[in-house]
């Protein structure tokens, strides 16, 4: 049902753009086109699935009304437009809204294209990419936007996702790791017949599983730990035959354990702490019980959360609970 819902309001936009566009051509072009545009070319190159996730609506739901108050915004210049005039035919306050608007455009088009295009290189064979960023800053909900949301010709064989926080200390059990990325690329008949094989068997059956397909491997959470049994991965997913292409994705809090197993130039690095409310509220956290405490709040709130996202997700309640006074 979400599907549906999201593939409706792509239609929506991309129809109601170009009926503005055939209404409003040459020189009573609304507002913004080109940014309008752009954004109706990252949906057509979007697949809505029903593993795309609901909260793009809120995407489309900005896009469609910043493009009907557009429109409108074009049919109140039209009839006092002065070609030489500095405002353009349009008031102080119409700029101001069309400022606000452009921003709120950059922010959806960047919502609909970086997660993948930043994190995924168009490059064939082997990849491997490390996010890195400190506790809370999303490197994990930005790997789980690749891994769901990547375009399906980039993965069209196989996703695989080990968590690797349970083991924040101690050797990871590479046997075990193994064995779960067999059975997540369909050969679990290989780790459940009972009989016990080494490690080089299983990355050799690994290999067997993945030569010439196309896959993406997330490994979420590399703590301080041996990290040799990643190198022995590695070394094998590089030495496959065929046309197949594999991308392996790390997240750490540990910039120099990422990069000494993804190399310097193949780190993403998650942008610094949020430090303002309105760079808080595009992310669509519980904001709402701050009510008209919004503004007197904003600065203690982002102070005790630093600015992180997973932190105001999570103090969220408790801000509501005990500063509010609702117990």
């Amino acid at each position: 049902m979400s599907a549906d819902h999201l593939q409706f309001l792509k239609n929506k936009f991309i129809l109601d753009l170009k009926e503005a566009e055939e209404e409003h051509s040459g020189e009573n072009e609304i507002p913004l086109l080109s940014r309008f545009q752009q954004i109706r070319d990252a949906l057509k190159a979007k697949d809505i699935t029903a593993s795309t996730p609901i909260r793009l609506k809120n995407c489309l739901y900005n896009a469609i009304s910043a493009l009907e108050e557009c429109v409108v915004l074009s049919e109140k210049r039209e009839p006092r437009k002065k070609k030489d005039g500095p405002m353009h035919g349009y008031t102080l306050a119409e700029h101001w809204i069309l400022c606000k608007t452009r921003k709120l455009l950059v922010q959806v088009k960047r919502k609909l294209t970086a997660p993948a295009d930043a994190i995924i290189p168009d490059r064939e064979g082997f990849q491997e990419i490390g996010i890195v960023g400190i506790g809370g800053s999303g490197k994990t909900a930005l790997a789980q936007l690749v891994f769901t949301q990547s375009d399906e010709r980039y993965f069209q064989d196989y996703r695989i996702w080990i968590c690797l926080f349970p083991k924040l200390s101690g050797d990871v059990d590479f046997k075990e790791m193994i064995k779960d990325m067999l059975k997540q690329c369909g050969a679990a008949a290989v780790v459940d017949d009972g009989v016990e094989v080494e490690v080089e068997e299983l990355l050799e059956n690994l290999g067997t599983a993945l030569k010439g397909k196309r896959y993406l491997m997330v490994l979420d959470g590399i703590w301080d730990i041996n990290i040799h049994w990643y190198f022995k991965l590695k070394e094998k997913l590089k030495s496959l035959p065929g046309d197949g292409d594999g991308h392996v994705i790390i997240t750490s809090r540990l910039p120099h354990k990422a990069r000494m197993m993804v190399g310097p130039h193949n780190l993403y690095h998650i942008q610094p702490p949020l430090n303002s409310m309105e760079d808080m509220s595009p992310l669509h956290y519980p904001m709402d019980f701050l009510g008209r405490y919004k503004l007197k709040l904003k600065d203690e709130v982002i102070e005790q959360c630093d600015g992180l996202p997973l932190a105001m997700h999570t103090l969220a309640p408790v801000i509501e609970d005990q500063i509010l006074g609702d117990r």
